[in-house]
């Protein structure tokens, strides 16, 4: 392709040629141009590309860039950019979405004089991994379930356990619970539900919806971590169809946390042994074979007798109504409820148009909700 430089260089080639007409020192002049411009041609051509495969792994949000040399004008694609910085060219990935990607950047060449351009493959090769941001969390899960690089550092403390009531069995309770008055007085088998008296009657609600994977790797990350960081006495997670309601000791609830963590990533595309280490896969794959239960079609956003503190974890643009009313009766009836939502989920629209309605919608929601949770 002709540069605008080249262009006007031709101009002046065509205007010489007609002039070459009327005197024998402008034919002259013509051929030295031509010959000019066959030769700035050909430097184009000879001008060759690098032959450079490389791989880089990097944990989401992360930073990380490396430096090519001054082939010529790099061209920005999605997952990269390019800064010029005079002897070598700084190439920045965008880490924000999790995932396994092979970058082929390709370059603008110019010949010698800058008369002709041709955009080809820089003949750079980049196998990039993205691992998500709930790695560390993982990680950290890991190492208190299975030891793990000595991670498992998590130490509990003995509580008390108060009895509170009895209710229906579900998926996962531990069996040793049973309530037998209750069992014979049904005809359907019941448990014993304790409140741990360190807990307060904690819960966890975690909506795993999202529209793209820089959300469900937030909102995840944010799961693991609220689990790691307490003792929760009742887990409900929802997919917007289905609640799971999960009780038990740590470790059950730390795989059925990893599970569904896992089940999200699974679910945008990725294989495991692509947004995981090679060395722990083998433990997580052991995790995805927990038994999540049937689930029931009752809401999460449902108060119960034993929730004294609460903490949602969900994109607030999905069951908008069922939440705000939720954070309404708990803020009536005294409950302390903490609600954790994506920062920019915006990130994950197709389209500039689509994003900005998102963020509109988005603001104004979560500006109702701080109302209700600090107010």
């Amino acid at each position: 392709m002709i540069t605008d430089k080249g262009f006007k260089f031709l101009i002046i080639l065509i205007i010489s040629s007609f002039l070459s007409v009327l005197t024998p020192t402008i034919t002259l002049v013509a051929i030295t141009l031509i010959s000019i411009l066959l030769l700035d041609y050909l430097t184009l051509v000879r001008k060759k590309v690098l032959n450079l495969k490389f791989k880089a792994e990097v944990i989401a949000g992360e930073k990380l860039s490396f430096d090519l040399p001054p082939l010529g004008e790099f061209v920005n694609q999605k997952f990269v950019k390019f800064e010029n910085k005079g002897s070598k060219v700084e190439a920045i990935i965008d880490t924000r979405f999790f995932g396994k990607y092979v970058l082929k950047p390709k370059v603008v060449l110019k010949s010698f004089l800058g008369l002709f351009s041709v955009v080809k493959d820089s003949g750079i090769e980049i196998d990039l991994t993205i691992y998500p941001r709930f790695l560390r969390e993982v990680i950290l899960a890991l190492g208190e379930l299975y030891g793990i690089g000595g991670l498992g550092y998590y130490k509990l403390s003995p509580r008390g356990l108060e009895y509170v009531e009895s209710r229906e069995y579900i998926e996962g309770d531990l069996l040793n619970r049973i309530d037998f008055n209750a069992t014979a007085k049904t005809g359907t088998l019941h448990i014993k539900y304790f409140l741990d008296e360190g807990s307060l009657g904690e819960a966890i609600i975690f909506d795993i919806r999202s529209p793209g994977r820089y959300t469900a790797d937030y909102l995840a990350s944010k799961f693991l971590s609220a689990i790691l960081n307490s003792d929760r006495s009742i887990v409900l997670i929802t997919d917007g169809v289905k609640t799971y309601r999960y009780e038990g000791n740590r470790d059950y609830i730390l795989k059925i946390a990893l599970y569904w963590v896992f089940r999200i990533a699974l679910d945008k595309g990725e294989e495991i042994y692509e947004i995981v280490p090679p060395k722990i896969v083998s433990e997580l794959e052991k995790v995805l074979k927990v038994n999540r239960g049937n689930g029931t079609t009752e809401s999460p956003y449902k108060l119960s007798y034993e929730m004294r503190e609460v903490i949602v974890i969900a994109h607030p643009l999905y069951d908008t109504v069922k939440l705000l009313r939720f954070l309404a009766d708990a803020k009536s009836r005294g409950i302390k409820v903490k609600v954790i939502y994506p920062e920019s989920p915006w990130l994950d629209s197709e389209d500039l148009e689509r994003a900005y309605i998102e963020y509109q919608s988005f603001r104004k929601v979560t500006k109702v909700i701080e109302d209700l949770v600090e107010g």
